[in-house]
């Protein structure tokens, strides 16, 4: 994904968030804004932590914006920092309690899933597999329990988030 394709993803995503917070006059959700730009040597720590490669596209939206707090709702989407962090280590224990309860469908050349993001509240949480072959895009699933939705790139992941957005300002309109 070029760098202007992600400069007009995050303004819509922004434009979808301004919509929803103006609509949200019960205060359900949290509104926080993208993060600053992440360093390279940041998004290369990642692997070091999740012992897997970064998803090009991911490492790509990280060099716009290091994670977006409640990017849906309550749904946190990590950055550099999240890393090791306690909220990671909680999404991963989730994981594994998912992988073991739930039938997920397993795509070719990747050995377990590693969390992107997760929610403050609740038991949604995003995840990528771990792909053996770092130049092939990598899918994000939506687990809540079982899989809600499931993305073919990071890039329709974040599409299907700014939808989300909008739909839940609709909602509250």
């Amino acid at each position: 994904m070029a760098v202007s394709d992600w400069s007009a993803l995050l303004a819509e995503m922004e434009t979808a968030k301004r919509r929803l917070a103006a609509h949200d006059r019960d205060g359900l959700w949290r509104h926080e804004s993208r993060r600053p730009p992440a360093a390279p040597e940041r998004i290369a720590e990642i692997a070091t932590v999740t012992h897997c490669p970064v998803d090009p596209e991911y490492a790509d939206f990280l060099r716009h914006a290091d994670g977006w707090p409640a990017v849906l709702q309550d749904i946190d989407l990590f950055g550099t920092g999240d890393y090791g962090s306690d909220a990671y280590m909680e999404a991963e224990e989730l994981v594994r309690v998912i992988e073991d309860e739930a039938e997920i469908k397993r795509g070719e050349g990747f050995s377990r899933l590693i969390p992107i993001g997760a929610s403050r509240t609740d038991i949604d949480i995003l995840v990528m597999p771990c792909m053996a072959e770092s130049k092939r895009p990598a899918e994000i699933i939506w687990l809540a329990g079982g899989e809600v939705e499931r993305y073919r790139t990071f890039s329709e992941f974040f599409r299907g988030m700014i939808a989300e957005n909008h739909a839940e300002a609709d909602a509250l309109a």
